[in-house]
């Protein structure tokens, strides 16, 4: 939606992007400035672009969205093959410090509690293959609306190892976007 390609554009950076949906792609082009970023619709695992770039990133967890290592793996390689050699892959991902919560490999987490309206956070997790399966659940007098997630996660050890076979490296980390010490803790 251009959280981060927005104000990076208005820096006077050129911005192009990897969307595989239109819906989001819309709300792009619905923000000022939106219909100035290039965007290419694909798999951002695979999908081919020309030109070499000094940064890539996916951030906000979306590099989870990818379902499989194979899949996850295969995007490393394809940020690997557009990055010029100073260039840097940047990617905003959760640790999976989740674990702790689960019960029979299952959760259920109150978010917010109001007295018109409840919201919950029920989630099942595939140790084997590291898929975590998730509702956010709105009770409320107006009935319940659900908005499932399923997501991939990956350790950041495995992550590094992700960039290695892709030819890159670890150059920094951090535990937030003020550049925090990573612990691992609540990143």
């Amino acid at each position: 939606t251009g959280r981060i390609a927005l104000p990076l554009a208005a820096q006077g950076i050129r911005v192009e992007g990897i969307d595989f949906s239109p819906a989001m792609v819309a709300k792009l082009r619905a923000k000022p400035g939106g219909d100035q970023i290039a965007v290419t619709m694909g798999d951002f695992a695979d999908v081919a672009v020309p030109g070499a770039y000094r940064l890539i990133y996916v951030v906000f967890n979306t590099l989870f969205n990818l379902l499989t290592q194979d899949d996850q793996v295969r995007c490393f390689e394809n940020v690997a093959a557009h990055l010029t050699d100073d260039g840097v892959f940047l990617v905003e991902a959760f640790t999976p410090n989740f674990l702790m919560r689960l019960r029979n490999n299952q959760y259920v987490d109150a978010e917010a509690v109001e007295v018109s309206e409840v919201w919950l956070d029920v989630g099942r997790h595939d140790l084997a293959k590291q898929l975590l399966e998730e509702s956010h659940v709105v009770l409320s007098r107006e009935g319940v609306r659900v908005y499932p997630i399923v997501s991939r996660y990956a350790w950041p050890s495995e992550l590094d190892l992700m960039a290695r076979i892709a030819g890159l490296r670890l150059k920094e980390r951090w535990g937030g976007w003020n550049r925090e010490p990573f612990t691992g803790a609540r990143n």
